[in-house]
């Protein structure tokens, strides 16, 4: 068989094999159902949470709400339109929420059936470890990157090899001429006179990767500081002592000591910091409690002992501080203070530490402490007024007040619902000074 019929023949093979890849890995995203947790966070989650109320209403069973009262999708698409239109379900809910109008989302019926298909099947996610698989939903995949990895190394064996091809069919033509073959060039070289004959083509192709790298940089920027919550692996020192929280505050039923918390950290109620317990507060028990329920445990208490300086009937006087790692830390310029929050909100620890008496045998940072996670807590959590010292003095003030009319400040609130949002607590001075 002649060379050019033979570099010819492959060539086509080739191209076909290639080809039949590029459709083989291409297909399932040229025909993907619309991502309804992807269209979620793109177009509701910063008004919307699924689960809860938040600046608008909680998204899951809202189409159950809506049944028989309106077209819901209609209602996403422009609420305003909906409200003029004479809906009175729709004026309700509007009145509701204190006449906000909902931005208007330019989505298609398939993309809201998406995004109620994922907040009706949503799950909350667990604290500690990935999330529950979400029932009737297909994973999502966030090794993408691997597949572009993939399909570059395709692209560049299918490229190396056509130029391969394209210099044999161009010798063959230039011996068919008498001609002398082309030199055989460094490849890099050849790469060079390539991309200056498809500037075009080569220009996509760093315009793609430069914006590539910007979306990852931002992805990664977006998270600097952050040591918490669900985006970020939470932060989880190795301390000079092992001391198991789930151990001493995790419930008596399970088999643990049920020790509250100010027992060890007494300043969180009166005090700006919750404070780390002195090795004496320590001694309190572990005067009497020696061993530990493993050998590991025998030999963490020994190292209580040796901060202290105790030989097991009297104190020596030769004491060694334990070194602590700070878990928890808070800007300069944000105030927060313990008391404000236990003393007077009347608030858990865990609302902040996360389950801390349940699953965490070392402490770890498990909420973000970002802003905006303390402004949604702020926005959401209802302030518990009953025989609350602090709140019945502020009552007894309004009740004073001849402009209020001796009113209940219930009375004042749409929603009957007192949250620190409507006691002044989203002003910027509150905790930036």
């Amino acid at each position: 068989m002649p060379l050019l019929a033979r570099i010819s023949e492959r060539s086509t093979g080739l191209f076909h094999l290639s080809l039949a890849l590029f459709l083989f890995l291409a297909a399932p995203a040229a025909f993907a159902q619309p991502d309804g947790k992807k269209l979620f966070t793109g177009n509701c989650a910063s008004c919307h949470k699924v689960d809860k109320d938040f600046t608008g209403p909680a998204l899951k069973g809202a189409q159950a709400r809506w049944e028989g009262k309106g077209d819901i999708r209609a209602w996403v698409r422009n609420s305003t339109a909906v409200i003029n239109s004479g809906n009175p379900y729709a004026k309700e809910l509007f009145a509701k929420w204190k006449n906000v109008l909902m931005t208007p989302q330019a989505l298609t019926d398939e993309e809201i059936d998406a995004i109620f298909a994922y907040v009706e099947a949503y799950v909350p996610p667990v604290p500690k470890g990935p999330a529950a698989p979400v029932p009737g939903e297909a994973p999502v995949d966030d090794n993408n990157w691997i597949w572009l990895v993939v399909l570059a190394l395709l692209f560049l064996v299918v490229g190396i090899s056509l130029a391969g091809v394209k210099r044999g069919l161009n010798n063959a033509v230039r011996e068919a001429d008498g001609l002398e073959p082309e030199p055989e060039l460094p490849r890099i070289v050849r790469f060079r006179r390539w991309a200056w004959e498809h500037k075009v083509f080569m220009s996509f192709v760093g315009l793609f990767i430069f914006v590539w790298l910007n979306v990852k940089a931002w992805d990664a920027l977006w998270v600097i500081g952050v040591y918490g919550g669900d985006e970020v692996e939470h932060y989880k020192p190795e301390q000079p002592i092992k001391f198991d929280h789930t151990l001493h505050a995790g419930k008596a039923d399970k088999g643990n000591l049920a020790i509250n918390c100010q027992y060890c950290h007494s300043s969180a109620e009166k005090s700006k910091h919750a404070g780390i317990p002195s090795t004496n507060v320590c001694m309190n028990c572990h005067k009497a409690v020696s061993e530990g329920r493993t050998p590991e445990g025998t030999a963490e208490i020994q190292k209580i002992y040796d901060a202290i300086g105790w030989d097991g009937k009297e104190f020596t006087g030769k004491e060694n501080p334990i070194r602590w790692v700070k878990v928890h830390n808070l800007p300069d310029h944000a105030f927060f203070s313990h008391a404000q929050h236990v003393a007077v909100g009347k608030l858990e620890c865990q609302e902040c530490h996360g389950p801390i008496d349940e699953k965490m045998d070392v402490a770890e940072q498990w909420a973000p402490l970002t802003m905006g996670w303390c402004v949604q807590c702020h926005t959401e959590k209802e302030v518990n007024m009953a025989g609350n010292g602090y709140y019945d003095e502020i009552m007894a003030r309004l009740n004073e007040d001849e402009k209020l009319g001796h009113r209940e400040l219930k009375e004042y609130l749409e929603d009957g619902k007192i949250t620190v949002r409507e006691l002044g607590g989203l002003e910027c001075a509150k905790c930036h000074y």
